[in-house]
């Protein structure tokens, strides 16, 4: 029997099943730039691909140039006997200089290396006026105060000075395998959708959440390796912990407040420091810390005016004291307990390296056992973080 329908009809009374539904089509994600960090490096050169799990790369050091006194015997006079932290800085013929010493008319802080056991006997160079041929003294010498090693002096016909050259270093790191999987049924696959295949949907939203992973994992990780029950997991060191292992001027606490003063100190003495890297950094910071140095930047106009595009990206710009800018940005990593975090880089020190012959970012499709329906597809990554040098970069923290 007919269903009857009587007065005044709504549009569902009459039969929703026939309406046709107005979808836009398409997906709105929530997030559209989730992965700016990786971005950075992703576009600049890579490291040579690797064939090992386990990236090494060699570095070295130039001579040390300074060193603390320990302690001091005859802390006075022509000469003085005093022990350094690190004897093997020095050799005979050195030519030092104690800084903070406050010498008068008849005294001097420089002086040269005269014997050299588990101490240094040191040797008063200068004269005490500009006319007189006496010999200046030290004044009095104590533990805790610097000696600055100026160059070697030697003798007109001496042999050839003790050598003194810097040991090669030997840095590394594990490579990082990560898998992102979507499984997808034969019936699935072939549903008409308004915001597409679902196949291709799920493609596309595991691709950008092991991206957004690979940001996070680039900051964060730790090296390490464990043996599974499927083989072994290796854990590849990111950016935080290369810093807070190797480079401790580089780290900011700005829990009791930031001014520019502790800012620009931060960047000259910490990752902005002349004469390592280029001159050019990026900064990817929570929401607070980007709010803190707009308002210290635009305070001294130390911010560009409008922003910078950047390989494809904004970024605000701030000029550091010397002329170094850092093009900083917002940074989703940077949330809950990293509130306030902030990671500074020089890309040039910082490189990718790829692991075979199929790239960082791998699509591998239909990898279900043969006699299984569906599909079954995943996105790998498997690469490395190689950083030569650990000095341009930085985290802070509050």
């Amino acid at each position: 029997m007919p269903t009857i329908l009587t007065g005044t009809l709504t549009s569902d009374a009459v039969l929703a099943g026939k309406q046709v539904r107005d979808v836009t089509k398409g997906l709105s994600m929530k997030y559209v730039d989730l992965n700016p960090l990786t971005a950075v490096l992703m576009k600049m050169p890579k490291g040579r691909t690797l064939t090992n799990y386990k990236a090494e790369w060699t570095r070295k050091d130039l001579l040390p140039r300074w060193d603390v006194i320990s302690a001091v015997s005859g802390a006075s006079g022509a000469t003085i006997t005093v022990t350094p932290t690190n004897v093997s800085y020095f050799k005979v013929g050195d030519v030092v200089q104690i800084p903070q010493l406050n010498p008068s008319a008849t005294q001097t802080d420089i002086g040269v290396v005269t014997t050299k056991t588990t101490t240094i006997v040191v040797t008063a160079v200068g004269w005490q006026s500009n006319l007189a041929a006496s010999a200046a003294t030290f004044p009095t010498v104590s533990a805790g105060m610097n000696l600055q090693i100026i160059i070697d002096a030697s003798e007109e016909y001496s042999q050839k000075p003790a050598m003194k050259v810097t040991k090669d270093e030997q840095e590394w790191n594990y490579i990082h395998f990560a898998r992102a999987p979507y499984n997808i049924g034969n019936i699935e696959a072939d549903v008409k959708q308004y915001t597409g295949p679902e196949r291709k949907e799920r493609r596309s939203e595991t691709h950008r959440n092991i991206r957004v992973h690979l940001d996070e994992m680039t900051i964060h990780g730790d090296r390490y390796y464990r043996d599974g029950t499927n083989g072994r997991q290796y854990f590849m060191r990111g950016f935080r912990r290369y810093i807070e292992q190797g480079a401790g001027a580089n780290i900011l606490d700005w829990s009791s407040g930031l001014t520019e003063a502790d800012w620009d100190e931060y960047l000259q003495k910490g990752p902005c420091q002349s004469g390592i890297g280029s001159k050019v950094r990026f900064g990817f910071f929570s929401d607070d810390l980007v709010l803190k140095i707009l308002e210290i930047g635009k305070a001294k106009q130390r911010i560009v005016e409008g922003g910078t595009t950047v390989l494809g990206m904004h970024f605000n710009t701030y000029i550091a004291p010397n002329g170094t800018r850092l093009h900083f940005r917002d940074h989703h990593a940077m949330v809950e307990d990293w509130q306030g975090a902030g990671l500074i880089i020089d890309p040039t020190r910082a490189r990718i390296r790829p692991y075979g012959s199929q790239g960082v970012l791998q699509l591998h499709t239909e990898i279900q056992e043969n006699d299984r329906a569906g599909f079954s597809d995943e996105w790998r990554i498997i690469m490395s973080l190689e950083v030569d040098r650990i000095e341009p970069f930085g985290w802070i923290y509050r």
